[in-house]
């Protein structure tokens, strides 16, 4: 078999998981109910591994989404035949669910038009108050965005079995009180709102940021986000100031997506990107939307994330960037809500600010709460507050350390790069 074939048949396979398995899942789901979400997930896992085995020999279909719902769809009733969970009606309700494979499955089975948009009515229906918010996140970052338990481990700061039982927890709440996943009235989606802008908001850090070890970045899943954040912000029962500071956020980072790495795809932090080379339509749209979140009285997180991504982008160089405001965000979410990340955010600004010994300072109190010592940004963060106070090769062993702790082919990349870099200052 060529090769070239194989690989580009998984890489439309992946392409498929990543981008459509939460249509296949809302699609599949909406046919046969949450109390077979397990099954569902099972079939699609199985319309994956025969798409592997037949598009090799036989071709990638014209329309392959439609074909591997097809196949998830046939190996759901082919279960049922088997565990005999059909009634007396069964096969009535197998004429009714037995669409044709050359049909496109996906515009025939939809959700309410509320929200015109099935993911994010997928997403609003997991994010059910039944559940604890962590749990509703958990849930809809599984079934709806595709993400693996050790990616939304990774989004959590969790081990992968605490967050693989929280997920087990929600469907088990969901499938004994025997909840319809359906999408809540009008009335009801603010109640859910909050969980379904975090769960947006981890799928662009994720494709900000990707935990993949061939993938320094993942647009797909940024403009994944901030097409269904516009959804919301069109809306006029779920937009708010707080959506569009998200949307604010989202366009600013996104601007710069193009300069997070160089032609070799090595990893380049912000103080080497290339600022005219930052997307100024994207940047545009942002502060359209950044002006927008304005209005009214109300002051998010986002609010806040989306001030400290507009003074690294409105300003000419990473020297003449006003630290001081920045600062006094990372506080102000501190004050609002502890969170460890933040932390240690305020303590790289800190450096800035008031210089890298006193960084370093609280650097230290900071890591004996052992709050992040599986959390790789932080051993680059010690790394190069060490650095700048003369620590070479503490500096070295911390980059050693985040090294261990990635899995990203691009950011091992630079972290060594850096090691080569110190052992030269060392040397001199």
């Amino acid at each position: 078999m060529n090769s070239s074939k194989k690989n580009s048949v998984n890489e439309m396979v992946d392409h498929l998981f990543r981008h459509n398995s939460g249509q296949m899942v809302s699609v599949l789901t909406r046919i046969f109910g949450f109390e077979n979400i397990d099954l569902v997930e099972d079939a699609i896992q199985e319309s994956l591994i025969k798409a592997l085995n037949q598009w090799q020999f036989k071709g990638i279909p014209e329309n392959a989404n439609a074909w591997m719902i097809q196949v998830a769809k046939n190996h759901i009733l082919d279960q049922f035949r088997k565990k005999q969970k059909l009634d007396s009606n069964g096969e009535e309700l197998l004429k009714t669910l037995e669409i044709s494979s050359n049909e496109n499955i996906e515009t025939k089975l939809r959700y309410p038009k509320e929200l015109n948009e099935d993911l994010l009515c997928m997403m609003f229906a997991t994010c059910h108050p039944l559940l604890k918010p962590d749990s509703q996140i958990a849930l809809t970052l599984k079934t709806v965005s595709g993400f693996s338990v050790s990616e939304i481990a990774r989004a959590f700061l969790s081990k992968k079995e605490a967050v693989a039982k929280m997920i087990t927890r929600a469907k088990k709440t969901l499938q004994k009180n025997k909840i319809k996943l359906q999408i809540p009235p009008p009335n009801q989606l603010q109640k859910r709102l909050d969980a379904v802008l975090k769960v947006l908001y981890l799928m662009f850090n994720e494709g900000y940021s990707s935990a993949q070890s061939k993938e320094l970045i993942r647009e797909d899943l940024c403009y994944e986000a901030i097409r269904l954040a516009q959804k919301l912000s069109d809306h006029p029962v779920t937009t708010s100031p707080k959506i569009q500071a998200l949307l604010a956020l989202f366009f600013f980072q996104a601007a710069r997506l193009k300069t997070r790495h160089n032609e070799s795809k090595d990893f380049l932090p912000l103080a080497e990107q290339e600022r005219e080379l930052w997307d100024k339509k994207l940047i545009n749209v942002g502060l359209y939307h950044f002006k927008q979140s304005a209005k009214g009285t109300e002051l998010s997180d986002y609010h806040l994330e989306a001030e400290i991504a507009s003074c690294h982008i409105f300003t000419d160089d990473f020297d003449s960037t006003d630290w001081q405001q920045i600062l006094n965000c990372y506080e102000e979410l501190l004050r609002r809500k502890y969170s460890p990340v933040i932390e240690l955010n305020k303590i790289i600004v800190l450096s800035k600010v008031k210089g890298a010994e006193i960084a370093l300072e609280e650097l230290n109190k900071f890591k004996a709460s052992k709050q992040l010592e599986n959390y790789f940004p932080m051993y680059v963060a010690t790394a190069q507050i060490q650095f700048e106070n003369g620590m070479f090769q503490e500096s070295s062993d911390s980059y050693k350390q985040a090294i261990k702790l990635t899995e990203n082919d691009s950011i091992k990349r630079f972290l060594e790069k850096k090691i080569e870099n110190l052992t030269v200052s060392y040397l001199q």
